[in-house]
């Protein structure tokens, strides 16, 4: 056992030696985040405009659901709130208007 002990001292010696310390240093964290900046590709910016971009039209599609079923959204013109069937009930015009440039006018008046 302390043989096994003995060479797993003397790998983790030679790690230490291999590896020197991070230095402690005022600008350890900025130099750090610096480098993770730097390995940070277009594809990864892309993604997150295209997040952003994402939550902006799903923010735009909700507000004018919204809107749409609202009162605001809702038109005053009664033509938009009515059915067919009520809008030719309503509607004033006299239904020999569409024949009115086929009959010809009677001579006189």
């Amino acid at each position: 056992m302390s043989d096994t002990n003995h060479a797993l001292d003397h790998l983790l010696a030679r790690y230490r030696a291999v590896t020197p310390d991070p230095d402690p240093g005022a600008g350890f964290m900025p130099a750090l985040w610096q480098r993770i900046e730097a390995r940070r590709s277009f594809a990864w910016k892309l993604r997150i405009y295209a997040r952003g971009l994402v939550s902006v039209a799903a923010a735009v599609c909700l507000a004018v659901t919204l809107f749409q079923f609202s009162p605001l959204g809702a038109a005053a013109d009664p033509f938009y709130n009515q059915t067919y069937l009520e809008t030719l009930r309503n509607d004033s015009s006299p239904e020999t208007l569409a024949y009115a440039a086929v009959v010809p006018a009677e001579p006189g008046q």
